[in-house]
C-alpha cells in the first residue's frame, strides 16, 4: 500500500486544517507545492465534492454554447473542476493558481489552453473585461486563502449572466 493509499480521513483533515494556520503567503504556497502530488488522492479520502458541485451548478445554469465557452478556473489546483466541466461538454479552460506545483499537475491534465501563476489579492489578474463565459472558484475563499475582495476582479473578467459558484465545503 502506498503512502497516499494509507492516508486516513483524520490525517487528511489535520493536513487541511494545518493550511488555515499558515500565516504568510510564501509558507502557504510551499504547503500547496508540497501537497500537489497527493492532492487529488487526499480530496478523495476527504470526500471533497465541491469541484463536482461547482461544475454541475455552472453547467446547469449556462445557456450558451459549451464547446465554445471559455472557463476561468480560479485556484485551479490540479484541475479537478476542469475535469468535471469537460464531462459536461466544456472544452476551453484557463487556470490560475498561486502554486507552481499545482499548476504543473493541471498542465499534465492536458485540459487547459492557458495556465497562469497568480497570487490573487496580491497581484492583479491580467485579463480583459468580459473575457470569460464562466468563472469558477472552488474552496479558495476560506479564511487565510483568497480574500473576498477578489470577487470584484473576477466579476469584471466574466461576461454578463455568468454563474459564479464558490462552495468552500462539501
Amino acid at each position: 500500500m502506498s503512502a497516499a493509499e494509507s492516508r486516513t480521513f483524520d490525517v487528511v483533515r489535520e493536513l487541511v486544517l494545518s493550511a488555515h494556520k499558515i500565516s504568510t503567503t510564501a509558507e502557504k504556497m510551499d504547503f500547496y507545492d508540497s501537497w500537489a502530488s497527493h492532492y487529488e488522492q487526499d480530496c478523495a479520502v476527504f470526500d471533497f465534492r465541491a469541484p463536482i458541485i461547482a461544475a454541475r451548478t455552472a453547467a446547469a445554469h449556462f445557456r450558451g454554447d459549451r464547446q465554445a465557452a471559455v472557463v476561468l478556473d480560479v485556484a485551479c489546483g490540479t484541475g479537478m473542476v476542469a475535469k468535471m466541466m469537460k464531462k459536461d461538454g466544456f472544452e476551453h479552460f484557463v487556470g490560475v493558481d498561486g502554486s507552481q506545483a499545482m499548476l504543473q499537475r493541471a498542465k499534465e491534465s492536458g485540459l487547459y489552453q492557458d495556465l497562469k501563476l497568480v497570487l490573487l489579492g496580491e497581484e492583479p489578474l491580467s485579463v480583459q473585461s468580459g473575457d470569460f463565459d464562466v468563472v469558477l472558484i472552488v474552496g479558495a475563499l476560506s479564511v487565510g486563502h483568497i480574500r473576498v475582495e477578489v470577487i470584484r476582479e473576477l466579476c469584471r473578467a466574466a461576461k454578463q449572466g455568468v454563474t459564479m459558484t464558490t462552495p468552500a465545503t462539501n
